[in-house]
């Protein structure tokens, strides 16, 4: 009788040491600022390279052994990058995702431009390759974001396209205290302005709400607290406020949490798809103090370069799996060249 040989995970050197170009980036918005790094490093060993022990084929012995590893590390480092994994496309990706027995979280009301064409795997990111995507919390702008992200290489950029992480734990420490105290006491209010049917450069609300009715979005956004009106070409505009903080549900410790700066009127001034010169408000999103006051452009673009520095890169390569705690680890998107295929899958 021959034994079944249980899969485990050991951790392996990460690649070569490596550095990405920050400061004076092209359509990255705030990098002129003296607040940015010139560039960030690779993630070394900040984020734990793991590959599996033995060969194993798709199928519960790989998804218990990815489980187990997830939950026994992720709570201590934040993020694991499980190397050349067994997996050669999105099927593959979404059959894992299906096998760890996480509860998915769906993307109603999120902002990204990207396909939602799935229910377990979604496109990580169709904005224009040329721009590079702060590191940012998924969905911190609503009270139904995901615990954790997962994230998978089906093929890589020909150049570029690493994934900068971040770790806000580290960010706060640098933001001054007088800063944290302002958005604490008078929190974030996120703003949106929507087109009824996507394009290029904006998921329009028909996407967003998976639903053409404009009654059922009205309700929808009413229930959640949400002020909304209607323009005459049937853009929808809606607002509400959120805390800039969390607290970690499992250590209780308060979290800076938000998107105060990656859904700034501002990010969209820097993209090569939008004019610059828009009132803030006609922009896709932008962000103000919670009670409506205007945060000042300098504090935004400082905000952005205290996240940059203390952002480490990495470079995916195909079959990898990147795994985030997305209240801890902040991810985001370098520019690219070439195809990237990249997927995302949003989890409890």
């Amino acid at each position: 009788m021959t034994e079944t040989c249980t899969p485990t995970f050991r951790r392996v050197p990460p690649d070569a040491p490596f550095r990405v170009p920050v400061r004076g980036r092209a359509y990255l918005a705030g990098s002129a600022h003296d607040s940015f790094p010139e560039s960030v490093p690779d993630s070394g060993d900040l984020i734990p390279t793991l590959a599996l022990d033995v060969d194993v084929a798709p199928g519960p012995q790989l998804y218990a052994a990815v489980r187990d590893a997830v939950d026994r590390q992720l709570p201590t480092h934040g993020g694991l990058l499980l190397r050349g994994m067994p997996l050669t496309d999105r099927r593959g990706f979404e059959a894992l995702v299906a096998g760890l027995g996480y509860d998915l979280v769906g993307y109603r009301g999120g902002i990204a431009v990207r396909r939602n064409d799935s229910d377990v795997a979604l496109h990580a990111s169709d904005e224009d390759a040329r721009v590079t995507l702060s590191p940012h919390h998924e969905m911190a702008y609503l009270p139904g974001y995901p615990r954790k992200i997962l994230f998978f290489c089906e093929k890589p950029a020909e150049r570029g396209g690493e994934v900068p992480v971040n770790d806000i734990r580290q960010t706060a420490a640098l933001i001054p205290a007088a800063v944290l105290d302002e958005f604490r006491a008078r929190g974030v209010r996120y703003h949106r302005n929507l087109p009824r049917a996507s394009t290029e450069g904006e998921t329009g609300w028909v996407d967003t709400f998976g639903t053409d009715d404009p009654g059922t979005v009205e309700e929808h956004l009413r229930a959640c607290g949400y002020e909304c009106t209607w323009d005459a070409d049937g853009r929808l505009r809606y607002h509400y406020r959120r805390d800039a903080f969390v607290t970690d549900r499992v250590t209780g410790q308060e979290l800076w949490f938000n998107q105060v700066t990656e859904l700034h009127c501002s990010y969209w001034r820097a993209h090569p798809g939008f004019p610059a010169d828009l009132p803030d408000g006609d922009y896709p999103a932008t962000t103000t103090y919670g009670d409506g006051g205007p945060i000042p452009p300098e504090l935004v673009s400082y905000l952005r370069g205290m996240l940059w520095r203390t952002t480490v890169a990495v470079r995916m390569r195909a079959g990898d799996v990147l795994v985030l705690n997305n209240q801890v680890v902040q991810h985001g998107r370098f520019a690219y060249e070439g195809t990237r295929r990249h997927f995302v899958s949003l989890t409890s």
